[in-house]
Order: structure tokens, then C-alpha cells, then sequence
């Protein structure tokens, strides 16, 4: 009888150990599976931001959904964490590099993913235990994601993008267009705007018909001038700049910057780009990048305007 059950002893311990390694073996299944959710919902999101728009509050949503859902699915085969970690951990590092590292402000959307992927998680275990935790626990992230959409994300794209400014221009010169009238330098007495632009840059175009919104609105202020400018750094040209603007019905003055000196010469980086001279010729704001998130632009760009 001892021996028999002294013999048994070392199988028991063998088919626990086998039973340990298999239980291993699923869960690292689980996590890689995680990760390659993560890293689909990671190509999705871009993908329609690429196709569709760049949109700050699209990009969020989606991710926030993906997430959720991905979630969600792990929560039910299994409630590990580390895996919910993997799941999200792509799109927040891709996003961290592309966005927060130009705009740090914008970190409370990678912490309402990381809220949605908790929620998920745990959500199949709270509706079958407790369907009012579940229903608050979506609660709370669309209620964070409304706030973040509607109110947080515009206001710091915002304040990212414009710079005041109070100093005298340098000397530039820029190659008139369009035909007619082309404010290609400050004049004193009136107000300037100049729109650097690329035919092939997706902000730039998006930014494009609200810019001539803010024109229409101030019709009636006839000492504040807008031009519009490219340059051949993007491979544009006077001509395919002109042709592109026109299928757009924008009527606003056009002017060709050649080389980009001009660009480079008011310190700019990138594209779009927006200088505002005042009527005494000085830079009064600039302001660098566009996305559609930020909604309040063409309002706060002609108050801007109307106060100078």
C-alpha cells in the first residue's frame, strides 16, 4: 500500500507539471494572439486615417472601439492583463511617436485607451455578474472620450499650432500667380495673411476650405488680404498650382514661392504654414500644422483678425 502510493507520487507531480505547461503554453498563445490584435487594430486606425482623414477625433474613437472590443474578446477567453497590455501597447507607441512627441498635451487620449482596454477586459465577467458595473464602466469612457473629442483635443491642437508673434518681417519676395491683384509683400495699412501650401499635403488641402471660409467671412474688411502660396519643394509647380486651386473653386489670390526661401526665411518648418502681418507690417502670428479636430480654427483665426 506504501509503495503504491509512493510510486503514485512522482506521476501526480508529472501530470501537474505537464498540465502547468500546457496552461503556459495557452496563455502565451493568448498573448500573441493579443498582440496581433493590437497590431491589426493598429493598422486599421492609420489605415482609415490615410484613406478617410487624419482626423484627431476619428483616429481616437476608432482606436478607443478597436480596443474595447479586442478587449472584450481576451476578457472572455481569459482575463490576463499582460495580455490586455499587448493588445494596446502598438497603437499607443505608434501614436506616441507620430503625435505626442510634436504634441505631449494630447497624452489624456492614450489614457482614455488605456481605460477603454481595462474596461474590456473585465467587461464579460461585470455583465454577467453585475450589468450595471459593465454599463457604467461604458459609461465612463464615452463620457472621458466626449470630453476629450468635444472640448480637450481642439483646445491644446490649438494651442500648439499658433505662435504670437510681435516682430518686424524680414525681406521676401514671392511670385505673383494668379491674375489680378497678388499681395506678395506686407503693405502698411493692411492686414496680410500668407497660406504656405503644398498641393500633395493632406492638412494642407483639408485646412484649404476653411481658410476661404475665414476670407468670405471677412468680405467686408477690405484692408485684410489672403494669399495663398506653394513652392517647388513639393514638386508643385506655378501652373499645376494654379490648376489644382481652380478645381476647387477657390478664388483666393495665388503666389509662387520659389525654392522656399521666402518659407524659410519667416522660420518656418513645415506645411501648412500661416504668417499674419499686421498694418504696421510686423509678424503677429504664425502658425504651423491643421487637423480637423481642431474646430473652433476659422473662428478664432477671423477674431484674431478683426482685433489687429
Amino acid at each position: 500500500m506504501n509503495r503504491s502510493f509512493s510510486e503514485s507520487r512522482p506521476a501526480r507531480a508529472a501530470s501537474n507539471r505537464k498540465q502547468m505547461n500546457q496552461e503556459l503554453r495557452s496563455l502565451w498563445k493568448l498573448r500573441l494572439v493579443a498582440l496581433g490584435l493590437g497590431i491589426l487594430t493598429l493598422l486599421i486606425v492609420f489605415a482609415i486615417a490615410l484613406k478617410f482623414s487624419n482626423d484627431l477625433r476619428l483616429i481616437h474613437a476608432n482606436g478607443l472601439i478597436l480596443l474595447f472590443c479586442g478587449a472584450a474578446w481576451l476578457g472572455w477567453k481569459k482575463e490576463d492583463w499582460f495580455a490586455g497590455m499587448l493588445l494596446i501597447a502598438p497603437l499607443v507607441a505608434i501614436f506616441s511617436y507620430e503625435v505626442l512627441a510634436n504634441i505631449p498635451a494630447l497624452w489624456p487620449g492614450v489614457v482614455l485607451w488605456f481605460v477603454a482596454g481595462a474596461a474590456g477586459l473585465v467587461f464579460v465577467r461585470a455583465f454577467r455578474k453585475q450589468t450595471a458595473v459593465a454599463i457604467a464602466l461604458i459609461a465612463i469612457v464615452l463620457i472621458g472620450s466626449a470630453g476629450y473629442c468635444g472640448w480637450f483635443a481642439p483646445k491644446q491642437l490649438a494651442r500648439s499650432f499658433n505662435k504670437a508673434k510681435d516682430a518686424f518681417a524680414p525681406a521676401f519676395t514671392l511670385q505673383p500667380v494668379s491674375d489680378g491683384s497678388v499681395p506678395i509683400t506686407p503693405q502698411r495699412g493692411r492686414i496680410l495673411v500668407i497660406d504656405f501650401f503644398s498641393t500633395t499635403c493632406a492638412p494642407c488641402v483639408a485646412e484649404l476650405p476653411e481658410l476661404a471660409a475665414a476670407r468670405t467671412d471677412l468680405s467686408s474688411n477690405h484692408d485684410i488680404e489672403f494669399v495663398l502660396v506653394a513652392s517647388d519643394r513639393g514638386r508643385d509647380t506655378p501652373e499645376r498650382f494654379r490648376s489644382f486651386v481652380e478645381r476647387r473653386r477657390i478664388t483666393m489670390p495665388l503666389a509662387f514661392d520659389v525654392g522656399g526661401k521666402a518659407h524659410d526665411t519667416l522660420g518656418l518648418s513645415g506645411v501648412p504654414a500661416i504668417v499674419v502681418f499686421d498694418r504696421g507690417g510686423k509678424i503677429r502670428l504664425t502658425r504651423e500644422g491643421y487637423n480637423s479636430a481642431e474646430t473652433s480654427f476659422r473662428r478664432d483665426l477671423v477674431e484674431f483678425l478683426k482685433t489687429l
